[in-house]
């Protein structure tokens, strides 16, 4: 729509009226029948209509069925200008020959390359390649007048230079003349291309997601992902899947669309052949190959689901996941109806993905199945060396255990008390290693089916009894009470004594070593055909997520609390296996914090046990009970001795009688064997002091009591382990350089590298010589010693250094004689120069630093202190590279030789910049914070004059108003209220909003209300003032909206005319006490959105009547909508009687009790009766010159009537007569004169129904025209023209 150039008389001014929204023209855009446009016009109409507009005007119309454009029929011209204002894809033909044309958005979407030339040429020629498919629906349009529909059709167009599948949902409507006749069609379209396509390509990657999982090798996987390939032919007329083997060369695993030995398809490839079917290099790097003209090398190429063959193919890599070389390839036929895009291509690299996925995943379960047999002859392997190894470990324990035993036992030449101790700790430890020989050796059994047992019938009550009370003296050390409630069996259970013997063991070990208060329970039971042992303890019970691997091999409770960290991890293992062995298995119940019940059952009778292995005679005895109670029983007593809650530091043997400590250093050594403690004590002893803990926990508790020089720890312990300890010294600043030494029995490298990464200063593998321990020892406290010493000295060099830094003060000393410098590494630092070349080059290199203006200040400085031996006292500029430029003050004193000689300056350099920007940035500060105090000032006068006045006193109107930013800080926002005078006693109300808010909102604001007030001045009617000021909004920016309403007010009617653009209703109270009518019945869209035609709406007040306008900050709120919000006003607004002053503030204080959250606008006005007192006369006038005597006869008389002074009177008369004179010559019938006396002035209004409004002329002295409204304009008051409904009037006022 082009814009308004001026105000056109109202009767011009059509309804705006919408087409259906099925055409897809946006609402308010004007079409009617009965719309005149002329041809200038509609040339103007085209130009504006974009691109496609200027084409059009291009087009030789003379040459086309349709003609000029001048010629055009009016229905014609009305549908082109509808056609290009929509924004939606549209084409039309008119005429015999359909002639074409279309809108800038068919343009873009659908025509392509046709454009321009398709303008104006028949629709025939246009589509020619798709006529076939749409010719016969035009067809049946223009016979039958019937609308057609289509959905997603495919339509095969040649737009691009090549045949292109597309789909489209149209619709083709009938077009009429101007005689009602059908002339054309109009085609709404909307182009589904992409979406069906990507739908398409969806649902076969879906499909292709969904291959089975059964298939368990690659080709088998590329098998099954080629059926879902083979359902896609118009994506994928075929393709071809390649597999690279062990020699590089490419074998063809699956395929669709191309049958088998079709030379496109060959069984494999050789991919340095350079005569291959297909190229490999690229695809073998990881790139893509695109390949043409394959229908001139395959003849009979599949077409897939289209009549021609593919013309190009794709080839992707398979890509490796792990990164290395492609598994093979993928080779796509394109189709040819469709480009390779971004889409398309990328299609094809998620197909090739999921393969390459595929593959990876059918390799991987391969792999997993080889790394499973591998395994499983590994454990084999394993089973074979530890049954080897155990067997050959008996015979050296043999021969450790039996002198061992003799030495203790004989009598006659006893051993003496320190060899005695030395051969007890070698027995206790022998016994140790034969039961874990033992314990694997009978898990190679188990596991290799060699285990020879005997099942004999047992006593299984008395027989457990025994064995637990044999462990009594450990449980009782211990401080746990111990309960065995075993009642007789009522028959003997079959059990192997040796395996029962190491399962009850096993389980009171177990109880013994993780309980700490309390007590154990054993009970013997008989539950139907079972036996079951319950071994219960109240120790520290076991997490739920362990207990599941509990009885696994080698698995032990991660950080669990216990007397000991000593293990292997195998004994409950073992217990579960050996009761499997008896028909039963092994269960555990526990609670962490309360305790653990392992339950063991084992089947009665000899049904299920081998009958070779069975023993058909009496229970035998248990003499062999202490055999096996002998090495567990052992352990444990030791654990007591390792226990942390019993633990008790002995005596130092490195105090002297008098109590005192030595001056030798101290070593902390911390185990949780109670026999390495003691020999590593016996070791040390002599050389250090010496102090034990059991664990890490003890030992962190010792070291923070006393100090140690060293600590020497186990890795493995409980309650807190070796590397725990050491993360606990090094995170301790007290203990962080302490030295620590590990000891390990885990070998080899790998051990030692994560123990020395761990932060440990030595590690040593046990077993270990004696020597090569006290060599550890004393060479790491030696270097500790050294390194302390070296850190003490750095430390306090540190210190002097970070002294000087933080007060920037350099120190330095210059030699006379050879000009070299000393200095601090802080005076190194200010100067930039290495302390290097200070020595060496000295004094010259450091005036080469100064900047050049202070190069003569400072050598005359250091002259007169040589010569005169006055102190040195300057600031002086350091240049410093990349830093600018640095401000420092130097002092020095001048020292001489015996002689008196000068022979050096002493001095230092303090960096005073800081200082000096200060003093700089306080000086500009202040005069910033007046330039600050005078721009404050500035802007907040700027907002005080953007303000609207806050009062008004117009005739014949009651006004009070509020106003409030919602801009915390600001004064003035986009919302704003006017209220203007346009004489004759009219009032204009105005109410507006910028959209936005803060000082932005309130500039557009301001010039907004200037704008108004200048169409205002004009006397212009309310929809056209608003339409104006739709071109200004739009000129401010593309991203402005702003509402308003704009009404008039004439009292000598007493009628409001108001037109509003997208602002919230008016509400208007014809009588008090009743509720406000919503004024709705001008509403239209807001400035701004897009070119307007607004409505008007004309009210009839009276005497009382009020009217409100507002703000949307006042009835909008978070918590409720805005017509619940307008509801409240109503409601308010209804109960206002007395005076309007005090109304807006109580209005905004009832809606709004926590205060406007946004700007805050309100107008309220009320009709006064000054009407009432007003008195008027009414004279229609004749269009002939003996009416202007009769005229000014009949205003003299009334005036003379209403006591208007003489010389007022005689004014009003010769206006009057100059008045109705121009109407009578210039105007056009009918003519009527309006006469108002208020108790001010005198209104006189001529109307009559010529549209133009006359103007003030400047005529010559010699011209006898255009005199008379320059009479006006000099006698008169105020005077002024504006338009009416039926023409003009001209109106003048007299004070009286």
């Amino acid at each position: 729509m082009t814009g308004r150039t001026g105000a056109p008389p109202p009767a011009d001014r059509s309804a705006g009226t919408g087409i259906s929204a099925g055409t897809g023209v946006s609402a308010g855009t004007e079409i009617s029948a009965g719309t005149e446009i002329r041809a200038a016009d509609f040339r103007e109409a085209l130009r504006a209509g974009g691109e496609v507009g200027h084409d059009l005007l291009d087009v030789d119309w003379a040459d086309t069925p349709l003609g000029p454009p001048e010629t055009w029929q009016q229905s014609l011209r009305t549908m082109v200008r509808v056609l290009l204002g929509s924004r939606f894809s549209m084409w039309m033909a008119w005429g015999p020959e359909l002639t074409f044309f279309c809108n800038d958005a068919y343009r873009r979407d659908t025509l392509g390359k046709k454009y321009p030339w398709a303008l104006g040429r028949p629709a025939r020629e246009v589509w020619a390649e798709i006529w076939s498919d749409i010719g016969p629906r035009i067809g049946s349009v223009l016979t039958t007048g019937v609308a057609t529909w289509d959905e997603s059709l495919l339509l095969f167009l040649e737009r691009s230079g090549y045949v292109e599948e597309t789909y489209h949902t149209f619709s083709y409507s009938p077009l009429v003349d101007d005689s009602g006749v059908v002339a054309g069609m109009l085609c709404v379209v909307s182009e589904d291309t992409d979406r069906v396509i990507a739908e398409r390509r969806m649902s076969t990657l879906r499909d292709l997601g969904a291959v089975p999982t059964i298939a368990r090798t690659d080709v088998e996987v590329l098998g099954a992902a080629a059926i879902q390939l083979s359902s896609e032919k118009r994506c994928l007329p075929f393709t071809l899947t390649y597999l690279f083997d062990g020699s590089g060369t490419a074998r063809l695993v699956a395929a669709t669309g191309v049958p088998t030995g079709h030379p496109a398809a060959p069984p494999t490839i050789d991919p340095d052949d350079p005569d291959a079917v297909w190229p490999l290099a690229e695809v073998r790097e990881g790139g893509q190959t695109i390949i043409g003209g394959l229908p001139e090398r395959f003849p009979d190429l599949p077409t897939g689901a289209w009549t021609e063959p593919p013309a190009q193919a794709l080839l992707v890599p398979l890509p490796d996941q792990g990164g290395g070389e492609p598994y093979g390839f993928l080779l796509v036929g394109l189709n040819r109806y469709r480009p390779l895009d971004g889409p398309y291509r990328g299609f094809i690299d998620l197909i090739a993905g999921q393969l390459s996925a595929a593959v990876a995943s059918a390799r991987a379960y391969e792999a997993e199945r080889q790394r499973a047999e591998s395994l499983a002859e590994l454990d084999r392997a394993k089973t074979a060396f530890f049954m080897n190894v155990s067997h050959e470990f008996r015979t050296p324990l043999t021969l450790m255990l039996g002198p061992a035993e003799d030495a203790l036992a004989d009598i006659a030449h006893p051993l003496p008390p320190e060899q005695r101790d030395r051969v007890e700790v070698m027995h206790r430890n022998a016994q140790r290693l034969l039961k874990l020989v033992n314990t694997l050796l009978d898990f190679s059994r188990l596991e290799s089916q060699g285990i020879s047992a005997r099942y004999e019938p047992v006593d299984l009550s008395r027989y457990t009894s025994e064995l637990t009370s044999m462990f009594h003296p450990a449980i009782e050390r211990a401080g746990l009470s111990l309960t065995v409630d075993c009642p007789m069996l009522p028959q003997p259970v079959y059990v192997d004594r040796e395996m029962w013997a190491k399962i009850v063991l096993n389980l009171l070990s177990n109880a013994l070593k993780f309980t700490f208060t309390g007590g154990i329970t054993v009970r013997v039971r008989l539950r139907d055909d079972r036996a079951e042992l319950s071994v219960a303890d109240t120790g520290i019970g076991i997490g739920p997520a362990d207990q599941a691997r509990l009885f696994e091999r080698f698995q032990r409770v991660s950080g669990a609390r216990s007397r000991s960290h000593e293990g292997s991890g195998i004994g409950l293992a073992l217990v579960s296996e050996l009761a499997m062995l008896h028909g039963g298995g092994a269960t555990v119940e526990s609670t962490p914090g309360a305790g653990s019940t392992f339950t063991v059952q084992v089947r009665t009778g000899t049904a299920h046990l081998p009958a070779d292995q069975v023993a058909r005679g009496p229970a035998g005895s248990t003499t062999t009970s202490g055999e096996h109670v002998e090495g567990f029983l052992a352990e444990a007593m030791r654990w007591m001795a390792d226990d942390p809650d019993t633990f008790e530091e002995p005596e130092s043997p490195t105090r002297t009688a008098g109590g005192a400590l030595s001056h030798r250093p101290h070593v902390l050594v911390v185990d949780d064997n109670a026999d390495m403690r003691e020999y590593l004590v016996r070791l040390l002893s002599e050389v250090y002091e010496v102090s034990t803990a059991p664990d890490g926990a003890v030992a962190l508790h010792l070291a923070r009591r006393r100090l140690p020089d060293l600590v020497l720890t186990d890795v493995m312990m409980p309650n807190l382990d070796g590397f725990g300890l050491l993360r606990e010294m090094r995170a301790d600043p007290a203990m962080s350089l302490v030295p620590v030494v590990m000891l390990s029995a885990r070998a080899g490298d790998e051990a030692m590298v994560e123990g020395l990464e761990a932060g440990v200063d030595d590690y040593l593998i046990k077993p270990f010589a004696a020597r090569e321990l006290l060599a550890r020892v004393r060479a790491n406290l030696e270097l500790d010693r050294a390194r302390r010493a070296r850190s003490e000295l750095e430390r306090s060099q540190q210190l002097l250094d970070q002294a000087q830094q933080l007060a920037g003060v350099g120190s330095w000393e210059l030699d006379l004689e050879s000009g070299s410098i000393l200095a601090s590494d802080e005076f190194v630092r200010q100067m930039g120069i290495s302390a290097v070349d200070l020595r060496e080059q000295g004094l010259r290199m450091a005036l080469d630093r100064l900047h050049p203006e202070d190069l003569p200040k400072v050598n005359a400085a250091i002259t007169a202190t040589v010569e005169t031996g006055i102190p040195l006292d300057y600031e002086v500029r350091i240049l410093q590279s990349g830093d600018g430029e640095r401000v420092f003050h130097t002092i020095g004193v001048l020292e001489r030789d015996s002689d008196g000689r000068p022979v050096r300056l002493r001095g230092s350099n303090q960096d005073i910049t800081e200082q000096r920007q200060a003093d700089a940035a306080v000086a500009a500060a202040a005069a910033a914070q007046e330039a600050a105090v005078r721009e404050h000032r500035i802007a907040d006068e700027l907002q005080r004059s953007l303000l609207p006045e806050p009062t008004f006193t117009p005739d014949h109107l009651e006004v009070a108003t509020f106003y409030r930013a919602g801009v915390e800080g600001t004064q003035v926002g986009g919302d704003w209220y006017d209220v203007i005078e346009l004489g004759a006693d009219r009032t204009a109300l105005v109410m507006g909003d910028v959209m936005g808010r803060g000082v932005r909102a309130a500039a557009v604001m301001g010039q907004l209300r200037a704008a108004v007030r200048a169409y205002a001045r004009l006397d212009l009617a309310p929809a056209d003032v608003l339409e104006f000021l739709d071109g200004v909004v739009r000129d401010l920016g593309d991203d402005q909206i702003v509402t308003c309403v704009y009404a008039v007010y004439d009292p000598g009617d007493r009628t409001l005319v108001y037109a509003n653009a997208g602002h919230l209703p008016p509400l208007f109270v014809t009588t008090p006490g009743e509720p406000p009518r919503r004024l709705t019945g001008a509403a239209g869209p807001p400035l701004g959105a897009g070119p307007v035609t607004l409505p008007e709406e004309r009210v009839t007040l009276s005497p009382g009547s009020l009217l409100t306008l507002y703000t949307d900050g006042l009835v909008e709120h978070r918590d409720q909508g805005i017509d619940d919000g307008i509801d409240l006003l109503s409601a308010e607004l209804s109960a206002i009687g007395g005076a309007l002053a005090e109304v807006p503030d109580r209005l905004v204080s009832r809606l709004l009790p926590g205060g406007p959250a946004d700007d805050v606008a309100i107008l309220l006005a009320r009709i006064t009766d000054e009407a009432e007192r007003t008195r008027s006369v009414q004279r229609q006038v004749q269009a002939e010159a003996s009416a202007v005597p009769e005229t000014r006869e009949f205003v003299n008389r009334t005036l003379s009537g209403w006591a208007v002074p003489a010389s007022v009177t005689a004014d009003i008369v010769l206006l009057t007569s100059e008045l109705v004179a121009n109407a009578v010559l210039h105007g056009r019938p009918p003519i009527e004169l309006r006469l108002r006396r208020t108790a001010n002035h005198v209104i006189v209004e001529v109307f009559d129904a010529a549209p133009f409004l006359p103007r003030k002329l400047r005529p010559s002295p010699d011209d006898e025209r255009g005199r008379g409204l320059q009479l006006v304009a000099m006698l008169a008051d105020r005077w002024g023209t504006r338009p009416t409904p039926g023409g003009k009037a001209v109106w003048c006022m007299f004070a009286t």
